[in-house]
């Protein structure tokens, strides 16, 4: 083994620098390597923990998003209806109304008939009474006497 050593130039220094990279390996691995290995492994988990609460909040409110426009749309829909029953119970009214100002209206036109009639009837009457005397009156003045 020691010509195969010459040839490949491999002295004692070299067991000595492997013994050294050997020891520095195992002394770093355990000093610098491993806590730094834990440190990136703690900091993954720490990532995705939080990308799954993340996830789960969002999930959250995306549900409460969905619950509260549900709530609208069914208020809304709540809302036209009562607002539609409203505009409903105020035509007929409206309705009622005018239907009762309508026959108050005939009413009042009915009376104001009968009374022009019994106004006209009275004064034909009159008239009628007054129509002889006035007759003998224009007949007297355009005969100059007493008829």
């Amino acid at each position: 083994m020691g010509p195969i050593l010459e040839q490949l130039e491999l002295n004692s220094t070299f067991f000595l620098q492997f013994a050294v990279f050997v020891v520095l390996y195992f002394v770093l691995s355990a000093v610098y390597f491993k806590p730094f290995l834990k440190l990136i492994e703690h900091r993954r988990k720490k990532t995705i923990g939080d990308l799954e609460e993340a996830e789960r909040i969002l999930a959250r409110a995306n549900a409460k998003l969905n619950e509260y426009q549900q709530k609208i749309t069914s208020d809304r829909l709540r809302t036209r209806e009562e607002f539609d029953r409203l505009i409903a119970e105020a035509k007929k009214e409206e309705t009622l109304i005018l239907s009762h100002a309508r026959d108050e209206a005939r009413k009042i036109t009915q009376q104001t008939q009968e009374n022009l009639a019994k106004q006209k009837a009275q004064m034909k009457s009159e008239l009628s009474a007054e129509v002889e005397g006035l007759a003998q009156m224009i007949s007297e003045k355009l005969l100059s006497r007493k008829v």
